[in-house]
């Protein structure tokens, strides 16, 4: 009976140093705000191969560029608006780590502006785009983040702003 104790608080004691020495996975939990000054690369000196290319900071961790590509849009009948999906993708200028977003919202024309003459064949008629964003990945300082938010953007001409704002759960 005895011999059954020792054993029994040794193995206790083993489990108690081994779970002792796994790493902690200590998450942290942080308010996520960038803001990106965008173009479509057309009347711009630097092309942009995206739907919306940009240049700006993302709070905590400098500057970098932002690149958006549409995946699907779809008119909402009766409206000046559209459904879209697209993916964002963030690329911190100080070390490459990227941030690949997936957006979900809508883009809105305002006034006629959709409806103009040759509104359709042009480029930059003003477009308010407001998403919802989830994280699909992340590789560097961003690899294993979770997160979600919204993004703003407001473009006319051949400029826009994007505004994105949320929260990230880092490794």
């Amino acid at each position: 009976m005895r011999r059954a104790s020792v054993i029994l608080a040794v193995a206790g004691l083993v489990v108690t140093l081994v779970l002792a020495a796994l790493p902690a996975s200590a998450k942290t939990t942080v308010a996520f705000s960038a803001e990106f000054k965008e173009t479509f690369g057309r009347a711009n000196s630097k092309p942009c191969s995206h739907f919306l290319c940009g240049v700006g900071t993302v709070s905590g961790f400098g500057s970098a560029t932002s690149a958006f590509d549409l995946t699907d849009f779809a008119p909402i009948e009766g409206t000046n608006c559209g459904n879209l999906e697209g993916i964002r993708v963030i690329t911190l200028a100080s070390d490459g780590s990227t941030l690949t977003l997936d957006e979900t919202g809508t883009v809105c024309f305002p006034g006629q502006s959709s409806f103009a003459p040759g509104a359709q064949m042009s480029f930059g008629n003003p477009a308010d785009i407001n998403t919802t964003w989830t994280v699909d990945r992340g590789t560097g300082v961003f690899r294993g983040a979770k997160g979600s938010g919204t993004d703003s953007d407001h473009n006319s001409g051949d400029e826009g702003h994007a505004s994105l704002k949320g929260t990230l759960t880092l490794p």
